[in-house]
């Protein structure tokens, strides 16, 4: 079953953000390095995007994901690894 977005989450909406690796050279690279980087958003409910309750964190890997599916959800389980205090130096407590 399809999941709607934004998930909420221990009172957090959770935006997960996929978009494509950007590269500045049309053969600059190896085929290897196409597909997705993702970003999460975490934010209390019904916060504008910017405000000072909402918080964007990238997920900064060496290797991109492949596919847009597993892009969206590694995206959401890093926000609640977020809003759980899993992730080190990322925190949404002053939200």
């Amino acid at each position: 079953m399809a999941q709607a977005y934004p998930d909420l989450y221990k009172d957090f909406e959770v935006h997960p953000l996929v978009f494509s690796r950007a590269f500045d050279k049309f053969d600059g690279h190896k085929r290897h390095a196409e597909g997705y980087d993702v970003a999460v958003r975490v934010c209390r409910p019904g916060a504008m995007s910017g405000s000072k309750a909402s918080r964007v964190f990238r997920l900064v890997l060496p290797a991109t994901f492949s596919d847009f599916g597993v892009a969206k959800r590694s995206a959401s389980q890093y926000g609640a690894d977020i809003i759980d205090g899993k992730i080190e130096g990322a925190t949404v407590q002053d939200l």
